[in-house]
């Protein structure tokens, strides 16, 4: 039942009742009271006179008998009496009690009225008007608190609502791309009738070249999707990691003119393999692909304490702008993005080895490197 009301007839009621049990019992210990201290008067005024000698002692003889003594208030008066003051106390006490729930009835509403005034504004607020912030109240209580908390909320659903409408908006124009690209290959390929060998392999190169795009974008997009199962965790060798990780990136950094180095401790880190090397794999493969000629990767990993470990992958490329270093890790975000279609990047890597870190709690950083190029540092806990 009580669930059912609102906050302020709960209150109410609450207290009405804790008026009630705390006047009845003060009603029966008055009137327990009142009824022994009427029987202690009535027999003092009952008691035979005695007379004092000169010397303070009683005199017995002098006692009057007491069939001659009247007293001085009847029994009829007394039990009368009596009963007057237990109905008066009953009087009093319902009186205490309405009046004590109709006091908090009023109370309660001015108390709760911020929180009547707070429900009102939740009821205007949808989704095209997440980034109104509610006013707060100036009164420094819970209300005010809650009031705070729900516009941080808001604030979090709006950049959420934001990002997804740009993530969904940047990964129809990434797929609507190369799809137009072969639309108009093929329209144009279908206007003559004979072609050469050479029209035909071109093509075909055309064809394998937007379909290798299309299947590499489509596939990050389910990585995403998948990041939500971190599969099975267990100890991980850090140096192992990169080992592999360098060894299977070795032949495009030497095309690239790269130099590899890793300078790596036996850290432990507790996470999954697979989502960890993906998560290293790409920040290498960015440090080369957007390197210069002649550069230079370094990967250095070393323990910060007993329960961090610090990975930092830096490199002598073109470096980020400072910008852009808020941005890059959202997804379909490019720093140049002429640059990034022609080395075949969506924008999706850096947003894919955010969320990775993220999963395991550790954090990433972009920097500048002392030496021209971006420094990333990730912290994991071992």
């Amino acid at each position: 039942m009580l669930k059912k009301m609102s906050i302020r007839l709960r209150l109410t009621v609450m207290t009405v009742a804790l008026l009630a049990i705390c006047c009845v019992g003060l009603t029966l210990i008055l009137n327990y009271s009142a009824d022994r201290m009427a029987t202690r008067i009535d027999a003092t005024l009952l008691l035979p006179a005695q007379e004092v000698g000169e010397d303070g002692r009683v005199d017995e003889s002098s006692q009057l008998p007491s069939s001659s003594l009247t007293p001085a208030v009847s029994t009829d008066d007394s039990q009368k009496a009596r009963t007057d003051y237990r109905i008066e106390s009953m009087i009093y006490m319902l009186l205490v009690i309405v009046g004590g729930g109709f006091l908090t009835y009023y109370i309660s509403g001015k108390a709760l009225k911020p929180l009547d005034t707070l429900n009102g504004q939740v009821k205007n607020i949808n989704v095209r008007n997440l980034s109104e912030t509610l006013s707060v109240p100036p009164t420094k209580d819970e209300i005010a608190e809650l009031t705070v908390t729900f516009n941080e909320m808001t604030d979090k659903l709006d950049n959420a609502f934001m990002m997804q409408g740009r993530f969904s908006a940047s990964a129809a124009h990434e797929l609507r791309t190369p799809l137009a690209v072969l639309q108009t290959k093929v329209d144009v390929f279908k206007k003559r009738k004979d072609h050469t060998n050479e029209e035909y392999d071109a093509l075909i190169s055309v064809i394998e070249k937007q379909t290798n795009r299309l299947r590499g974008l489509v596939d990050n997009l389910l990585d995403m999707m998948n990041l939500d199962d971190n599969g099975e965790q267990s100890s991980i060798c850090v140096k192992d990691i990169f080992e592999d990780i360098i060894s299977e990136l070795s032949h495009i950094a030497k095309d690239k003119n790269v130099t590899l180095a890793l300078d790596c401790d036996n850290s432990i880190v507790f996470g999954n393999t697979d989502l960890l090397y993906r998560a290293f794999y790409n920040l290498v493969e960015n440090g080369i692909k957007y390197n210069i000629d002649g550069g230079r990767v370094e990967v250095n990993v070393h323990k910060l304490s007993k329960e961090q470990v610090s990975i930092i992958v830096k490199d002598t490329g073109i470096g980020i702008a400072e910008k852009n270093k808020k941005n890059i890790f959202e997804p379909f975000y490019r720093v140049d993005k002429s640059r990034s279609r022609q080395m075949g990047g969506a924008g999706l890597g850096l947003s894919i080895v955010d969320s990775i870190i993220k999963k395991h709690n550790g954090t990433l950083t972009v920097t500048d490197n002392e030496k021209e190029g971006s420094c990333f540092n990730v912290i994991l806990k071992i």
